[in-house]
């Protein structure tokens, strides 16, 4: 029987722990500090629209705290800016009963935003599968997580990294599918990449500036720019929205009352004080862009600003329109429609 040993467990990764948990799926859930700490006294505090439940899935601080066999399938559900410790710590454990650490026999999920998650895996891992998530969970104190979404508490659209599929994949779209996590397999997981990252460039100014036309027109500015750097390195991009085959109206967000969705995982992020993955968001962009020749500078301008905010501890969507318009005047400049 197939065990998930999710490593991470924030919203993302605590809602798949308990959803597989909850379904009677073999899971264990890697946490750390308060959180884990909050696990482990009276286990996960999960906040659907239906109720509140205690879900005590099996917690571990570390892989010093358990013993990886064959039947294990690692998910990877941290920021992008945590994944490399990850892989460090998690490469080279030994497996039961095999003469080769995990990197060489268990396959890892990637469940990140960007890019960038699956390649440094593949530098270890032979088998390595990349995923595009959906998810309205939000994660803001420790033992508790609220998932919003009703009947489907996720949607996943995985495939073998870098191209083509694995028969593991259908093992892993039935028992996700079991648990209320929608699964589409995928023969080209970068091009849904690549149009999920697209989606999410404006999660740096949501982080930190108030909601504006302003900030509207900007965010529209930096896809624009980021559409054009993936013409220029030829990455193809998907609409994941358009092309699903997964009924998306069962991914609805329903009230919770007293616990509204308060903004994006950066948002998030920035909210609890901890570190953001716009290095691998916006990041990615001048990335390509400078790897081909090419520049962003919009896209440039929100990484160096929102850094230097959360560096400051500016709070989370504080910021206004003096400030973007100065960051970037020529979205400034265009008159709004």
């Amino acid at each position: 029987m197939t065990r998930y040993v999710v490593i991470g467990g924030g919203a993302v990764g605590a809602t798949v722990a308990a959803q597989l948990h909850l379904a009677g799926t073999s899971t264990v859930l890697v946490a750390r500090g308060a959180h884990l700490a909050a696990l482990r006294g009276g286990g996960l505090r999960y906040v659907r629209p239906h109720g509140t439940t205690a879900v005590t899935v099996p917690v571990v601080g570390g892989p010093d705290e358990l013993e990886l066999t064959d039947d294990d399938v690692l998910v990877v559900a941290t920021k992008a800016q945590d994944v490399e410790g990850v892989l460090a710590t998690w490469s080279w454990r030994p497996v039961v009963g095999r003469d080769a650490a995990a990197a060489a026999v268990l396959p890892i999920v990637l469940l990140q935003n960007g890019l960038d998650s699956e390649r440094s895996a593949l530098r270890r891992f032979a088998t390595v599968f990349g995923a595009v998530t959906w998810s309205a969970a939000s994660h803001l104190e420790p033992g508790e997580v609220v998932s919003p979404t009703s009947p489907l508490a996720s949607v996943f659209w995985v495939g073998a990294y870098p191209s083509g599929t694995h028969p593991a994949l259908e093992r892993l779209a039935a028992d996700f599918t079991a648990a209320d996590l929608a699964v589409q397999v995928v023969p080209d997981i970068a091009r849904w990449k690549a149009g999920k990252l697209l989606a999410i460039l404006p999660n740096a100014l949501t982080a930190v500036y108030a909601p504006s036309p302003l900030r509207d027109a900007a965010a529209e500015a930096l896809r624009a720019e980021a559409r054009a750097v993936f013409e220029l390195v030829g990455q193809p991009v998907a609409d994941p929205r358009a092309e699903s085959t997964v009924d998306l109206s069962g991914f609805a967000v329903r009230p919770v009352p007293g616990k509204e969705r308060p903004g994006s995982s950066t948002w998030q992020s920035v909210a609890r004080g901890g570190t953001i993955e716009s290095d691998f968001l916006n990041g990615e962009i001048v990335l390509l862009a400078r790897l081909h020749g090419g520049s962003a500078p919009l896209n440039e301008a929100v990484l160096h600003r929102v850094n230097r905010a959360v560096a400051a501890g500016v709070t989370a969507g504080s910021l206004g329109d003096d400030d973007l318009a100065a960051l970037l005047p020529s979205v400034a400049a265009v008159p709004a429609s």
